[in-house]
C-alpha cells in the first residue's frame, strides 16, 4: 500500500508542478499584453457605444418593417378592390351568358318544332300527291331524290358549323353534334 501512496504523491506532486509552470506562462503572456489590454471601463464604454449602435439599427431596421408592411397593407386593398371589381364583372358576364344559352335554347326547340311541323307536312303533301297523281313510281323516285339532297344539304350545314366552332373555339372544347335529317321519313301518318 506505501507504494500506491506513493505514486498519489508523485501524480499530485506532477500535476501542481505543471500548474505551477502554467500560471508563471500566464502570467508573462498577461505582462507581455499588458500593452495591448484594455481597461475594465474602455471595454464598458465599448459595449455601451455597440449596444447604442445596435439600438439604432434595430429601430431603422423596424421602420422599414413597418413601412413595407404598410405599404403591403396598401397593396392588399387595392387587390382586395381589384378583385372584388373583376368578380363582379365575371357574376355580370356569367348572367348574361346564361340568359343567352336559355334564349337560344328556347329558340332552337322552337325552330325545332317548326322544322318538325314542316317536315311532317311535307311528307303529307308527297303522300297525297303519290296518292293522286297516275305515276306513283316517278313521285315515290322524286321524293327520295329531294331526301338525298336535303340530307346533303344538312351535312353541308354541319360541316360549316363544326368549321365555325373550331375557328371560336381553339382547343376545340365542344363539338356540335350532327343533326337529324329533316326529311327522314315522318312519324305521323296522314289521314289523307
Amino acid at each position: 500500500m506505501a507504494s500506491r501512496s506513493s505514486r498519489a504523491r508523485r501524480s499530485r506532486r506532477a500535476s501542481t508542478d505543471t500548474a505551477a509552470t502554467s500560471a508563471n506562462g500566464t502570467e508573462e503572456a498577461a505582462k507581455s499584453n499588458s500593452d495591448k489590454t484594455v481597461s475594465h471601463l474602455t471595454h464598458h464604454r465599448m459595449i455601451a457605444r455597440n449596444l447604442n449602435a445596435l439600438r439604432e439599427n434595430f429601430g431603422e431596421l423596424r421602420k422599414q418593417v413597418v413601412d413595407t408592411e404598410r405599404q403591403y397593407k396598401r397593396g392588399d386593398k387595392s387587390l382586395d378592390t381589384s378583385l372584388f371589381q373583376t368578380r363582379n364583372q365575371v357574376e355580370a358576364i356569367e348572367k348574361r351568358l346564361t340568359d343567352f344559352i336559355e334564349e337560344m335554347t328556347e329558340v332552337a326547340f322552337n325552330s325545332n318544332l317548326e322544322i318538325r311541323g314542316n317536315t311532317d307536312r311535307i311528307a303529307a303533301l308527297w303522300e297525297a300527291l303519290e296518292a293522286v297523281a297516275p305515276d306513283a313510281e316517278e313521285i315515290k323516285r322524286r321524293r327520295a331524290d329531294c331526301e338525298q339532297r336535303e340530307e346533303a344539304r344538312q351535312e353541308e350545314i354541319d360541316r360549316r358549323l363544326q368549321d365555325l366552332a373550331k375557328k371560336h373555339e381553339p382547343n376545340g372544347a365542344s363539338k356540335p353534334k350532327p343533326r337529324k335529317p329533316a326529311t327522314s321519313g315522318s312519324k305521323r301518318k296522314s289521314a289523307a
